[in-house]
């Protein structure tokens, strides 16, 4: 599905060519037959759906009431007869904003963007699931709005592209400030759990609607059996909700993630009797980050075959082409192998893969509930988890423990981003980039109840990924893919966020509580699986692909004064090196994926058609 148009702040009508040219820019496949237009005074709007994803747009309409659009999926399952087209979901979010305005976007499942408008008070709500991978992109000229679902679209309704030097200065450093900023000047991205709320004569206000990260997780431990037990049931109702009646492909690569969604989405058509499951894996022969006999424990248990892909090298005509068409950052190495499987899964005539995504988000456990238990003073199960052993060497690592992780992030003051070594401190001044880091602290320290619950959210880790996910989600939209998460579904999330960190940690294990719920999903041998696939010689042999960071050199970050190439080369020989030896840099500003930002950017600079 893909949605584009123009909303008039000065409530003069819109311009439906306007929105019929950012349509026609459309990267994702549009079948004109179907192409439905509504104009309305101020607004004017016009949606498709990709062929490879089903019949008909999800547009609802009414000549009285609200109006929805829907881009994604919300989960049917459970309607009869009519109610399960695809339609049905527009108009039941049309009805149900109708009756409680924006309140009803809280209890909506599945990953989607969605437009509502109200013409009785010509009002436009533009809003984006919690924790969705969709993408909304707005840019407001202060007399007219220019929305879509790809920044294509923006760029053909005529915006100015110039360069936001803080977004990059930020990108460059890694150290995003907000999670609805892009590399454009002046476009703007929806945040996941947010909504834009627009109307004629007013400033458009920009706010969150999700209560999940109202959710701040206990303190008190409960037991790993409970807690799984709960879990399986949420993991259950995600997977059985993602899983359309037709079947669907599931991306296995052998972790504990990707192999739980695969077993719990065989449990879940064998007992339908209907639909199709097919693994689809990538394998790497000869290479330390190879998968196949984690896949070949998975298929023995759970007696399926699983399609077996070897992707190709980085393909960098395509990414740059794919830059120059869409507007989006080339995606990492690591991600683009994801193609290869977007194009196994086409081509078995699937349009939906699940993924194991959000497993090392929600349900890793780690020590970061420690300051919280020493704040409240609950000594005794910080004691307990620190480890065993009384006598005075185990006695002095445990102590240093706590005051590692307990103690220090009480105690320390807030830190200033380490800029890395190639990076000119000089073309950064003027950019503010310590007061954005200043204000985004203070917001994060705000807007969390404690330190587990931010830890749990992991701001940070969001906003620098939100450029990523962006392309990646796009890459698969265009290929006909729906991909679906449902380790990410919002009732799973809500377990985890329920469960407390004690329960959670275990001390060299991971996940302890995610692979109990998993049960006999899950074959022993990955059940017990601690060690985990890096894929940082991707970036080494995508990097070598190109030229080497050499070819940074005629490049705008060069010639911009935006970095010192003889220090990243120097950096990148040190961090390739390690990488062939399966070890990272001690300094994260130095590893692979800091240094892959260099190329993504000058790729981004050089081929976006972006005017500096």
């Amino acid at each position: 599905m893909t949605f584009c148009g123009v909303f008039r702040l000065d409530g003069q009508p819109a311009a439906p060519k306007v929105a019929d040219a950012m349509l026609a820019a459309s990267v994702v496949p549009v079948d004109q037959a179907s192409v439905r237009r509504y104009a309305d005074g101020p607004l004017a709007l016009v949606a498709a759906p990709e062929p490879a994803l089903g019949p008909g747009p999800t547009l609802a309409t009414s000549t009285v009431g609200p109006l929805a659009v829907i881009d994604g999926w919300i989960p049917q399952r459970g309607m009869a007869g009519a109610d399960r087209g695809r339609d049905s979901a527009a108009a039941r979010i049309a009805a149900a904003f109708a009756a409680r305005g924006t309140a009803c976007l809280d209890d909506l499942l599945g990953d989607w963007v969605a437009l509502l408008w109200d013409p009785r008070g010509a009002r436009l709500v533009l809003a984006r699931a919690v924790l969705s991978w969709r993408r909304v992109a707005v840019y407001c000229d202060g007399a007219r709005l220019l929305f879509g679902t790809e920044l294509a679209q923006l760029r053909a309704a005529g915006i100015p592209l110039r360069v936001d030097e803080a977004a990059v200065g930020e990108a460059l450093t890694l150290t995003q400030t907000t999670m609805y900023q892009t590399l454009i000047h002046g476009v703007e991205r929806i945040p996941d759990g947010s909504l834009l709320d627009i109307q004629v004569g007013r400033a458009p206000a920009r706010r969150a609607f999700t209560s999940l990260t109202s959710i701040v997780p206990p303190m008190r431990r409960t037991s790993v059996e409970t807690s799984a037990r709960v879990l399986r049931a949420a993991l259950d109702a995600a997977v059985d909700t993602a899983v359309p009646d037709s079947g669907a492909a599931v991306q296995l690569s052998g972790g504990v993630d990707s192999s739980m969604v695969t077993g719990l989405a065989h449990q879940l058509v064998v007992r339908r009797r209907t639909g199709r499951l097919l693994p689809v894996s990538m394998v790497f022969p000869d290479q330390p980050y190879d998968e196949s006999s984690w896949i070949d424990a998975v298929q023995a248990h759970l007696g399926i075959t699983a399609l077996r892909v070897t992707p190709g090298p980085y393909d960098w005509d395509r990414w740059r082409a794919w830059t120059a068409t869409t507007g989006e950052v080339p995606p990492r190495p690591n991600a683009a192998l994801l193609s290869h499987v977007l194009d196994a899964v086409r081509a078995e005539g699937l349009t939906v893969a699940l993924t194991g995504e959000g497993g090392d988000d929600w349900y890793a456990g780690w020590r970061r509930h420690w300051p919280d238990l020493l704040r409240a003073g609950h000594l005794a199960p910080l004691w307990r988890e620190s480890g065993s052993g009384h006598h005075p060497r185990a006695l002095a690592r445990r102590l240093c423990l706590i005051r590692r992780s307990a103690w220090g992030p009480l105690r320390a003051p807030p830190t200033r981003p380490v800029i890395p070594c190639w990076i000119r401190p000089q073309r950064l001044r003027g950019l503010d980039l310590d007061g954005r880091q200043t204000r985004t602290r203070a917001a994060d320290t705000a807007g969390f109840a404690s330190h587990d619950h931010r830890a749990r959210w992991a701001p940070a880790a969001r906003r620098m990924g939100a450029s990523l996910l962006d392309s990646v989600r796009l890459a698969a939209t265009v290929a006909g893919v729906d991909w679906r998460h449902p380790l990410h579904d919002p009732r799973a999330v809500r377990c985890a966020l329920s469960t407390g960190g004690g329960t959670l940690y275990s001390p060299g294990l991971t996940k302890q509580v995610l692979r109990a719920a998993a049960g006999d999903a899950l074959p022993p041998a990955i059940h017990a699986r601690r060690d985990k696939a890096r894929f940082d010689l991707e970036i080494v042999h995508a990097v070598e692909t190109a030229g080497g960071l050499r070819t940074l050199a005629t490049g705008p970050l060069v010639t911009g004064g935006w970095i010192d190439l003889a220090a990243a080369e120097n950096a990148w020989a040190s961090a390739a090196a390690l990488a062939r030896r399966g070890r990272t840099p001690t300094a994260p500003q130095h590893s692979l994926p800091y240094l892959w930002q260099l190329l993504e950017l000058d790729t981004w600079l050089t081929h976006a058609g972006v005017q500096e």
